[in-house]
């Protein structure tokens, strides 16, 4: 096995499990801010303590998880949701499919990297100025700008391998003759 092959499977196999890391995070966020929101409602109508956090907790959580949500979509690449042009016009044409993914891919990046300068100034004002909750006076908000920021980072990288991975498709359809044999 050659290193270039290697070092392939090991960025293969690092990307999967961001994948993975990104599918729990959303779906333990939900989950909790589910339950605390569940939670906020039985306090208020049968409990009466006097717990004003849980709102926040829930929110900041929910808020959480959405963001990440965008990183796991861009890796199960349901990042592109507009289909009616691959389906009607390159439905059998597999070089022109190929080509296609990898043109909204790099469009994709492209966005994500466009929009990855505000986000950046963002992360670095948040890291300079600290904002706290409303009700909870100690929670410092910008973590979500910090979640905002990994998100755009993890996109980025999600998008890099599926530009790699399109390439690669359209290097295997151009070996092949129309009849599906080797040239």
């Amino acid at each position: 096995m050659d290193f270039t092959r290697s070092v392939g499977l090991v960025l293969n196999f690092i990307n999967r499990q961001l994948g993975a890391i990104e599918k729990w995070i959303c779906s333990a966020g939900l989950l909790t801010s589910t339950l605390l929101v569940f939670a906020q409602v039985l306090n208020r109508y049968w409990f009466h303590y006097e717990i004003m956090w849980i709102g926040d907790l829930a929110l900041y959580i929910f808020v959480f998880s959405y963001i990440s949500a965008i990183a796991f979509a861009t890796f199960r690449k349901g990042h592109i949701s507009v289909e009616m042009f691959k389906t009607k016009f390159l439905k059998d044409r597999p070089m022109g499919l190929a080509v296609y993914a990898l043109v909204m891919d790099i469009l994709s990046l492209a966005v994500v990297l466009v929009f990855s300068i505000p986000v950046r100034e963002f992360f670095l004002r948040s890291l300079k100025y600290p904002e706290y909750g409303t009700l909870v006076r100690w929670f410092n908000q910008g973590w979500l700008i910090y979640a905002l920021f990994g998100v755009v980072i993890l996109s980025s990288i999600h998008l890099m391998f599926q530009i790699k991975e399109d390439i690669s498709e359209i290097t295997r359809l151009s070996r092949l003759d129309p009849e599906g044999g080797s040239k």
